[in-house]
């Protein structure tokens, strides 16, 4: 029995498929997932329905024609030669002609999604929580048996050894997982020892594969959170309705930490610089109390306090003199305003004595 080489095996299958017609110029109908344009001009994505995907690639010559009829999660129909591609060991379809694009169902509900949370507040940036300038208690919710846990923690631990961090295990992709994502972000708040921040993270992955970061119920569970939520989902590329609904966005797991987690030497430097600061302002604000004082204790001394002491001393005794004086006035017209009546009261009481001794 002959023993083939891989080369060989991928060299017969090729042969096999361009010599079957059927093959050739065949149209296709899927859904656009991961469009991706090459710094050379090539552009690739894949064409999926719900059970399969195949890659498909458009060459320099037609992607700027043709890619512009192309977004993510668009229902198309393509025309193009399927050939295997010994390199990455699948069959590529090379796009000629673009029948058709439109809406899918799934974009569609999408977009209707998106639009209702827009006018309830989801996206509200005057809404987002803020996140802690000090998080010692980071909260993943992610798989356990993804590298994104690992990447996040060594990150943050090369930034800051001081701070901890709790996994809340969860399915990031297929049947069941949405309702494994919002289960984590309830127990990640509800916990008695809750972190300071969560950071709801997955991989890179095709746009069907993050599907479950578009269903309502985990988008309810991030806007409803206690405790403020970071995303770090997919690539740069990839937008999710749960990185707008999160109070944070990250374009990967690995700048999640670095955006949540402060270096711990720059804390340390920013902690001296403001001691510095606040030992100079007691100095100064001392320094000018001391002086303030020492300049009213001079004032004390000098002979114009003393000349100002007896001016005072001598209005007082005035403003003394005075008011004896006066008070003795209108003592002296008092007195002669009784002895006035008096001597007007004895009058009336002689003259109505006298008539009645003579009646």
């Amino acid at each position: 029995m002959k023993i083939y080489s891989v080369n060989e095996c991928g060299g017969m299958l090729s042969q096999n498929i361009q010599k079957n017609y059927i093959f050739r110029n065949m149209a296709v109908r899927g859904i656009i997932r991961g469009i991706h344009i090459h710094f050379s001009g090539v552009v690739y994505f894949n064409l999926t329905d719900e059970k399969s995907r195949i890659s498909c690639f458009i060459g320099k010559a037609g992607a700027a024609f043709l890619s512009r009829k192309l977004e993510n999660g668009m229902e198309a129909a393509l025309i193009g030669d399927i050939r295997y591609n010994s390199v990455s060991g699948w069959p590529v379809l090379f796009v000629h002609r673009v029948i058709s694009t439109s809406k899918s169902t799934y974009q569609e509900e999408k977009e209707l999604l998106e639009e209702q949370l827009k006018n309830q507040g989801y996206f509200d940036p005057a809404l987002k929580r803020k996140i802690p300038a000090f998080p010692f208690h980071i909260g993943i919710i992610s798989s356990a048996s993804g590298a994104v846990v690992h990447d996040i923690v060594k990150t943050g631990s090369l930034r800051n050894d001081a701070v901890r961090y709790t996994l809340f295990n969860t399915a990031v992709q297929g049947e069941g997982a949405a309702l494994s994502i919002v289960h984590a972000i309830e127990t990640a708040s509800s916990s008695v020892d809750a972190p300071d921040v969560l950071i709801l993270a997955r991989g890179g992955g095709a746009e069907d594969d993050l599907s479950p970061f578009n269903e309502k119920i985990v988008l309810d569970a991030i806007f409803n959170c206690s405790i403020p939520v970071v995303s770090a989902i997919g690539h740069e590329t990839d937008v999710t309705l749960a990185d707008l609904t999160a109070d944070l966005r990250a374009s990967t797991p690995t700048q999640a930490a670095e955006l949540v987690i402060p270096m711990k030497k720059e804390l340390i430097i920013q902690i001296r610089e403001s001691l510095a600061l606040l030992e100079e302002g007691r100095k100064k604000y001392i320094n000018y109390d001391l002086s303030k004082i020492s300049r009213l204790l001079l004032s004390f001394r000098s002979p114009d306090v003393y000349r100002k002491q007896e001016q005072i001393k001598i209005s007082i005794l005035f403003d003394y003199l005075t008011l004896q004086k006066s008070a003795y006035s209108m003592l002296r017209g008092k007195y002669k305003e009784v002895l006035g009546m008096m001597a007007a009261f004895d009058s009336l009481l002689t003259e109505t004595g006298g008539g009645k001794h003579h009646g």
